[in-house]
C-alpha cells in the first residue's frame, strides 16, 4: 500500500486539527437512542455470591444507543487520499465485528461485541451538509454507525423466592 505511518485521529475533522499526513480521522458526530427504543422494563438477574448461593435481584433494562461516525482521510495528494480511503473500506469490510478481546474498559461483558455498519442511507447531500457544518472543504468521507448497550447500575434489593410452604391443619 506504500504507507509506513498513518495517523489516526478522533478530533473534530478540521484542517487545523490535522497535524500529520496521512491521517484517518474517525469523528463521533451523533449519539441517539436506537430507532426501536421503547419503555424499559426490569430484568430479573441471577448471579452467585462468594459462598456459591444464588442471589437474584431486579435491574433496570438496558438502553440501546446508536453512535454515528464520519471517517475522513487526509493526505498529501488526492491519489494518496483515494488509496487511503480504499484501505479504510477494505479494513472495515474485513473487520465488521469488534469482539470482547478488543473492547476496552469495565463496561463490557465477556460475550459482548459491536457490529460496525456502513450508513447506506448517507448520500452526497449528507456529505455536503457535514462538511459545510465544519466550515471545511469536502473531503473523502465514509459514514458508519454502531449500536451499543448501556446497562443500568440501579437494582432492587435481593429477591427471596418461595421454595416451599408448610401447611398444618390443627384439629
Amino acid at each position: 500500500n506504500g504507507f509506513t505511518t498513518v495517523t489516526v485521529g478522533t478530533e473534530k475533522p478540521k484542517k487545523d486539527n490535522i497535524k500529520n499526513l496521512p491521517t484517518v480521522n474517525t469523528y463521533l458526530y451523533h449519539v441517539g437512542f436506537a430507532q426501536n427504543y421503547r419503555e424499559r422494563t426490569d430484568n430479573l438477574v441471577s448471579t452467585h455470591d462468594r459462598q456459591g448461593n444464588v442471589v437474584e435481584f431486579f435491574r433496570d433494562g438496558p438502553v440501546y444507543l446508536d453512535a454515528n461516525f464520519a471517517i475522513s482521510v487526509w493526505g498529501n495528494s488526492p491519489g494518496e487520499e483515494n488509496l487511503l480511503l480504499g484501505l479504510v473500506v477494505k479494513t472495515l469490510i474485513e473487520n465488521t465485528l469488534v469482539t470482547s478481546p478488543n473492547l476496552k474498559g469495565d463496561s463490557w461483558y465477556p460475550d459482548d461485541h459491536i457490529n460496525i455498519h456502513p450508513n447506506i442511507q448517507a448520500d452526497q447531500n449528507d456529505l455536503m451538509s457535514f462538511w459545510r457544518s465544519m466550515n471545511e472543504e469536502i473531503r473523502p468521507t465514509l459514514f458508519y454507525h454502531i449500536r451499543f448497550r448501556v446497562e443500568s447500575e440501579r437494582k432492587s434489593s435481593t429477591v427471596r423466592r418461595v421454595i416451599g410452604k408448610d401447611i398444618a391443619i390443627n384439629r
